[in-house]
């Protein structure tokens, strides 16, 4: 939640904040059980 807080302070609305946020949540999730790399938050 602190990465929403801080992408919409840097200027992005915060709904899109939000949505990259557990975008991002849900993709690391999925592409961890694709690869054998390793997938984290940047």
């Amino acid at each position: 939640m602190a990465q929403v807080l801080h992408r919409h302070e840097a200027g992005l609305d915060f709904a899109d904040a939000f949505h990259v946020y557990t975008f991002d949540e849900k993709f690391i999730k999925r592409a961890r059980g694709l690869t054998n790399c390793e997938v984290a938050k940047p």
